[in-house]
């Protein structure tokens, strides 16, 4: 047998305190250390520390390629993304500015749209990607947001229209008549009314703003109430960016506008006891709660999804419950996080069912069959309708419309 030399033995222990050294320089993320003078959670306090925060992962991030901060009288060339995507007559930008997006989005809806970004012009391929944020970051840009829109969230009128569980039919009728008398129909989708764009032979869209003209059928459930009368009345004030055509219009007029925005039909509802039926079938190998009684064949401290399994914290998610799912689940921030959100087409448990976010579920299994998928879309967008009470407590969760 051949002697190992000293040498040989310094030269792997030396190598071995490498690449320990490298693995620990490698797992630490300066970028995500909490700040000084900072909350329990390590969150930014104070203003000042809140817009320090957020510029430094707008920044890393290179948000302001799409997004911009400030408003250009004309369009000179970029020194971004825009540059070469602007196309010939795009009077907008290709995302609105930061300082604009929280006076129209809620703090919830822009927190979840951190989490599970969406395509929401059916006309475009334009869509912000998945930057897979931390808990963390999203937290500290929800509140940069929050602090960038403050000054124009304030000036807000105080008029919030509500979604009503029957609104009048008539009212409804005639409201219907002021949209498309207004023009409203040229641009945007709503309802049978589909708005596609044409091009001509240059290969120029003959109406541009179609294509950036989001579809209206759910506003309701992405924009704050008391924002839509005023930006429809004064789409050059609240809307600087869109280039959304003025159009004379009274107050009157715009308030009953966004009603009928708010009170837009969904699908028909599906009842939760279907969907709890799926749910209990195809997810009860782990997402369900402690239980001193479970059989032989169950954890008592609870299923794979409701521990620490492959996370740094429990994740907590009872999906055996209609308690449980609308309950929801913790993030890495010990927060408690909705895993349906009624109406919306990016609710948590939507988005992992249909691979939209990683990881997919079920969890390291096939899919679900499309029809049961679109079994608990159909329930989640309108409005996931669930019985008063269950075991004596209220489990419909609030309308998240601009709480």
């Amino acid at each position: 047998m051949t002697r190992i030399k000293l040498a040989n033995i310094i030269l792997f222990v030396t190598g071995l305190a490498l690449t320990v050294i490298g693995f620990v320089l490698l797992t630490v993320d300066e970028t995500n250390a909490p700040p000084p003078n900072a909350t329990a959670q390590g969150l930014p306090e104070t203003r000042e520390q809140i817009l320090a925060a957020g510029a430094k992962l707008v920044s890393q991030h290179n948000c302001n390629f799409c997004h911009r901060t400030e408003l250009p009288a004309s369009h000179p060339p970029r020194d971004n993304c825009q540059l070469c995507h602007q196309k010939a007559g795009r009077v907008e930008n290709l995302a609105p500015p930061l300082e604009h997006v929280a006076e129209r989005r809620s703090t919830s809806w822009i927190r979840r749209y951190l989490r599970y970004p969406y395509a929401i012009r059916t006309n475009s391929a334009d869509r912000m990607p998945d930057f897979s944020l931390s808990d963390f970051d999203i937290e500290v840009l929800v509140g940069y947001l929050g602090e960038l829109g403050a000054e124009r969230i304030a000036k807000l009128p105080g008029w919030r229209p509500q979604r009503e569980a029957t609104p009048d039919a008539a009212r409804m009728a005639a409201a219907d008549e002021l949209f498309h008398a207004k023009l409203c129909g040229t641009c945007h989708s709503l309802g049978s009314h589909i708005v596609k764009p044409e091009y001509g032979l240059g290969g120029q869209a003959k109406v541009v703003p179609v294509i950036f003209a989001p579809p209206l059928d759910r506003s309701f459930a992405r924009v704050r109430p008391e924002w839509l009368a005023a930006a429809i009345r004064e789409p050059g004030h609240w809307l600087p960016w869109s280039g959304m055509t003025q159009v004379s219009m009274t107050e009157a007029e715009a308030r009953e506008l966004a009603w009928f925005l708010m009170n837009q039909p969904t699908h028909e509802p599906v009842s939760s006891t279907e969907v709890m039926s799926i749910l209990r079938g195809r997810c009860n190998g782990c997402h369900y709660g402690p239980d001193e009684k479970a059989s032989p064949a169950t954890n008592p401290l609870g299923g794979a999804g409701w521990l620490a399994t492959w996370s740094r914290n429990p994740r907590e998610l009872d999906l055996w419950t209609i308690e449980g799912v609308m309950r929801g689940a913790k993030d890495d921030l010990g927060n408690l996080r909705p895993s349906v959100v009624p109406y919306a087409e990016n609710s948590p448990l939507l988005m992992h069912l249909k691979g939209h976010k990683q990881p997919s579920m079920p969890f390291g299994g096939d899919p679900l069959p499309a029809e049961e998928i679109e079994k608990i879309e159909r329930w989640i967008l309108s409005g996931a309708p669930v019985p008063t009470q269950q075991g004596g407590i209220t489990v419909n969760p609030p309308i998240e419309m601009g709480d």
